[in-house]
């Protein structure tokens, strides 16, 4: 099975990681992070990013996941040149979820067009694209965690998923069945990634990915490279 931890937009916190652990897109995202870290000033990709959205038990949510890259990676989908790219939304598209019957439900995705302002946004749906002539999307390519701030906004970080919410709700799915939904407040959910982190330590894939970064071409501390791993890693070992 393929955790496809969502696609991670450069932040210090709970960056979108796509295709994590193994899979192209996430050497693709440490060759940016390693760029934003050596050759680019931090300001020019210190973007708080637009979440997708989830509809749980009739709420909606921001999700600080993107379930929906791995597939588009697969398929080679890309921004067409009629959407527009923003700062706050490097991965060109912003999904709509459901969980209906335990199932992880895709209900809409869409681009941002080119010639609205952000205020007055003009969208387009790409779902027929992503998904041609399918009428109810079950997520069976994602298994990995769902990030799901809820309540207020406690501390605002203009980077990423970086902000932090005064509760969370964790979606635990496995090829689009949420085999677990857990909910926390914020101090519950830092001792539970905490512990989840310890973990993952444990394993080899934590001892390969530490080695790549402390022994790699930049050869980071190991403080840094754990402090990033904790952080950039948490979709995939909240979710074993």
């Amino acid at each position: 099975m393929v955790f496809a931890p969502s696609s991670l937009i450069l932040t210090n916190y709970y960056l979108p990681l796509s295709e994590a652990l193994g899979l192209p897109r996430m050497m693709m995202f440490k060759y940016l992070v390693l760029i934003s870290l050596f050759l680019i000033p931090h300001a020019a990709l210190a973007t708080a990013q637009e979440p997708d959205i989830i509809v749980i038990n009739n709420q909606v949510l921001p999700l600080n996941t993107n379930p929906l890259d791995s597939h588009i990676k697969v398929i080679g989908w890309e921004p067409p040149e009629e959407a527009s790219i923003w700062s706050s939304n490097w991965r060109g598209y912003i999904a709509k979820w459901e969980v209906i019957a335990g199932n992880l439900i895709l209900s809409e995705a869409s681009i941002l067009l080119k010639g609205g302002s952000y205020k007055d946004q003009k969208r387009k749906s790409i779902l027929e694209d992503l998904f041609p002539k399918k009428k109810q999307i079950i997520a069976t390519w994602y298994s990995g965690a769902l990030i799901v701030p809820d309540g207020e906004m406690t501390n605002y970080v203009h980077m990423g998923y970086g902000s932090s919410y005064e509760s969370y709700q964790i979606l635990r799915v496995q090829e689009g069945i949420v085999i677990e939904h857990l909910t926390f407040t914020s101090q519950q959910f830092e001792i539970y990634k905490e512990r989840k982190f310890q973990n993952f330590k444990e394993t080899k894939k934590f001892q390969e990915e530490l080695s790549e970064l402390t022994n790699g071409e930049h050869k980071w501390s190991v403080e840094a490279a754990l402090d990033f791993m904790q952080s950039a890693y948490a979709e995939y070992y909240l979710s074993i």
